[in-house]
């Protein structure tokens, strides 16, 4: 549904339900994009002509014994290019009708501080959205989320539109300081956990699988305070706080993400300036950042393994963000380092720690001010 859309404030509107954000009860209404994507559901897939339909093989999700070599500079996107870069803007735009694997499953996703609002009931603390959005002229119109769709006082109505969609799954993420308000365990607010055991229990009740994000941006203002993800403190803080979530909620969810598009928080909070905690300092802070995001999904995923994933039987991930990039001539060496480069520093800058060595592509190495992991360390975040 439509929701706080950050620097954009409520005027762009990407949900597929109408959200009236001028009525105090935020009526929500389906737009034509709902019904097109339940049909699509229905019909597990495009189009009118009839395909053949086969099962989705089960995932096999053994842990890596060994660590991938690192990408050659430029790395293999160059077969991709090579295959698809001469396709005319009209071939490349044709769509693709056909259906989806039995089993694929449909789903939807939000983020706490675009839809819940609620942002100080029953004892939840300050975000650093909260900080930022209430401070007069950050956003256009002084919006802000303290109130956004209000789903902290109206899930049973999102959990209707869940349940029309047809969705199989919905991935949402937990407020931190709903939980731990100064986003330490010794604060703990038991009427965010409430929120959360209602919510995970209304989807489990309609078959329909939770997904948890455990950081989307929105961390406490106390922890911000003392210096946020640039403090190497955080990784212990985050883990002791994700450990609390794997206890209380893991009996029912079994997918969970780290973090929401860490690109994000490193460079547009700590070098662009342009998210929450708007510092400018592109030079060290997201290299300090970024690095402290990874020891911290790499600790949180050891957590689980160690402690929780035998009983619980989950999976631990992270959700990486990417713009496509080609090289204007395939053909031209210059170029496709170029095209290479850009998606290193944007996707490999997480993706090769965490998927391929546990160290960062040589193609970043090389040209920037990373700080670097030890041997331990690499061998704890490869995987």
């Amino acid at each position: 549904m439509d929701g706080f859309e950050g620097q954009q404030g409520y005027s762009q509107r990407f949900g597929l339900h109408h959200v009236n954000f001028e009525d105090a009860d935020r009526p929500r209404t389906p737009k034509q994009s709902a019904y097109f994507y339940s049909q699509v559901i229905k019909q597990n897939g495009f189009g009118s002509h009839k395909v053949d339909v086969y099962k989705m093989p089960e995932m096999q999700l053994a842990h890596r014994a060994t660590s991938l070599p690192p990408s050659e500079v430029p790395s293999k996107s160059k077969i991709v290019w090579e295959k698809f870069s001469h396709q005319s803007k009209f071939q490349q735009k044709l769509y693709h009708y056909g259906t989806f694997p039995q089993g694929f499953s449909w789903g939807v996703s939000s983020s706490a501080y675009q839809i819940e609002g609620g942002w100080n009931a029953d004892g939840k603390g300050p975000s650093v959205w909260d900080t930022f959005a209430q401070k007069p002229g950050s956003i256009p119109g002084n919006a802000n989320g303290d109130v956004a769709c209000d789903s902290y006082h109206r899930f049973e109505e999102d959990l209707y539109m869940l349940r029309a969609l047809r969705v199989k799954s919905y991935r949402f993420s937990l407020s931190w300081s709903r939980i731990f308000p100064d986003g330490l365990r010794t604060s703990l607010n038991y009427k965010g956990v409430e929120y959360y055991n209602r919510v995970i229990d209304g989807l489990a009740a309609n078959n329909i699988t939770p997904m948890v994000t455990l950081y989307h941006w929105d961390l406490p203002q106390a922890l911000q305070n003392l210096g946020g993800w640039e403090n190497t403190d955080m990784i212990d803080i985050f883990n002791d706080f994700c450990d609390f979530c794997f206890a209380t909620f893991g009996d029912r969810v079994k997918f969970w993400m780290t973090f929401n598009q860490p690109y994000t928080i490193a460079w547009s909070g700590y070098g662009l300036g342009q998210v929450p905690p708007n510092i400018k300092n592109p030079g060290i802070a997201p290299y300090r950042v970024a690095h402290n995001l990874i020891k911290a999904h790499a600790k949180v995923y050891h957590t689980y393994d160690d402690k929780y994933r035998k009983s619980q039987g989950g999976l631990v991930s992270i959700t990486l963000s990417a713009d496509w990039v080609e090289p204007k001539d395939v053909n031209v060496l210059r170029e496709v380092v170029a095209a290479d480069r850009a998606l290193q520093f944007k996707l490999g800058w997480f993706a090769h720690p965490i998927f391929k060595n546990g160290d960062y592509p040589d193609a970043m190495k090389w040209q920037t001010r990373l700080p670097l992991f030890t041997e331990e360390e690499k061998k704890s975040e490869e995987g």
